[in-house]
């Protein structure tokens, strides 16, 4: 993969929340990625973490660098799909649950992107009331489930907003709820990379 391996250990570091999880999930050292780190402090001239025993926290520098990292990473990615042939057993699904309005405004022109990146996995769209994407994220029907208000006693999240030129507020806010489930994991990780690198 082509990469800024500083950055990959940055991003990792700032994902799991701890230099000790980094570092197995990386398949390297604690200190090799202190290393990396002080590197990357040593070039931005501050620190990127604030570190105590407990957590391992993104200064106000570190949440710009990791906004970022996620782009930059995610561009990286895309160049590898399409500089790396396609292996035929590589097939993969992902499914969306998805509010009618959600899915002809906004939906249409992200997947359509994705596709060109990852044209190894096949996407259901299927528009549905609230109730119904609701009723079938719960019964693990679908990965991913959009919807234009947030649901209730739950983890989601703004997914995307939609205004009319000139105006400073939002005409549509859409929230995303996402499967945790390992086998599906990270492919919707791919599909939410590319949304926010779509322009």
């Amino acid at each position: 993969m082509i990469c800024d391996y500083r950055l990959k250990v940055f991003y990792t570091v700032a994902l799991k929340g701890s230099f000790t999880a980094a570092a197995k999930d990386l398949g390297i050292t604690q200190p090799a990625v202190s290393n990396h780190i002080s590197e990357l402090e040593g070039a931005v001239g501050d620190t990127l973490f604030n570190r105590s025993r407990k957590e391992t926290v993104l200064t106000s520098k570190g949440r710009i660098l990791f906004e970022y990292a996620e782009k930059i990473l995610n561009l990286y990615r895309c160049a590898d799909r399409e500089l790396v042939p396609i292996k035929r057993d590589e097939r993969k699904h992902l499914s969306i649950a998805v509010v009618p309005e959600a899915a002809r405004y906004m939906l249409k022109p992200l997947v359509e992107y994705y596709s060109k990146i990852y044209p190894e996995t096949d996407i259901s769209i299927l528009e549905r009331s609230m109730e119904e994407a609701t009723t079938m994220f719960n019964d693990r029907e679908v990965d991913i489930v959009i919807t234009d208000i947030p649901w209730k006693n739950s983890d989601s999240s703004v997914f995307a907003t939609l205004t009319v030129n000139g105006s400073s507020t939002p005409m549509f806010t859409y929230y995303i709820r996402c499967t945790q489930e390992p086998a599906s994991r990270k492919t919707v990780d791919e599909f939410l990379l590319c949304c926010k690198t779509y322009k």
